[in-house]
């Protein structure tokens, strides 16, 4: 079954709108374009990930499109805060290689252990790390770091980027952000590696 089957991108946009009002966590009013999640997702090597993670995948933009190329025996744990958008992505995608968490991203060392997962090949951001104290975002992103296989990728999509490089670059190799102007809102898009294993 298709991850898309049960997509309708006006309904989607509505439960973001209704959604944004009732919880302050909700960043955006609108879904991302399938037009950044291609470009965000290019980084990735569909045919070696075998774990990724998505922090805050609101209505699953980017959750379908990553089960429609990820391999048969990979998995995705999409870790969201907000209980409706959660269960809608429950309710919605029937896929086995799908793993929805109703929590916050602050936790996924222990998310991960309680699946029986110890690293993850990619992991994908749709958060606002401008919603985090100065104390959580620097531990969300050395827990991130940590739980990343050696060259693995964190790839990073935020309205407001201020300060995002300087911190991601606390625990990864980060390249050159790119605007995604045509988004609503638009985006910045960051690739941050963590080191690769010595030899």
């Amino acid at each position: 079954m298709s991850a898309n089957s049960s997509y309708n991108p006006i309904s989607m946009t509505l439960q973001y709108l209704k959604n944004f009002i009732k919880d302050r966590n909700v960043a955006s009013i609108a879904p991302t374009t399938q037009a950044t999640v291609k470009r965000v997702c290019r980084a990735i090597d569909f045919d070696k990930a075998k774990v990724i993670v998505e922090y805050g995948p609101g209505g699953g933009v980017f959750t379908r499109h990553l089960l429609d190329c990820m391999s048969p025996d990979a998995r995705l744990v999409a870790v969201e805060k907000n209980p409706p958008f959660a269960q809608s992505l429950e309710k919605s995608i029937n896929d086995d290689r799908l793993i929805v968490v109703c929590d916050g991203v602050e936790r996924i060392k222990e998310i991960l252990v309680q699946h029986g997962i110890s690293q993850v090949d990619y992991i994908i951001s749709g958060v606002p790390f401008s919603f985090f104290s100065e104390d959580v975002r620097h531990q969300l992103i050395k827990d991130t770091s940590s739980v990343l296989v050696p060259g693995g990728l964190f790839l990073v999509y935020q309205v407001n980027p201020d300060g995002l490089a300087e911190l991601l670059s606390t625990a990864f190799t980060v390249g050159k952000p790119k605007r995604e102007p045509f988004n609503l809102p638009p985006l910045c898009i960051y690739t941050a590696e963590k080191a690769a294993a010595p030899n």
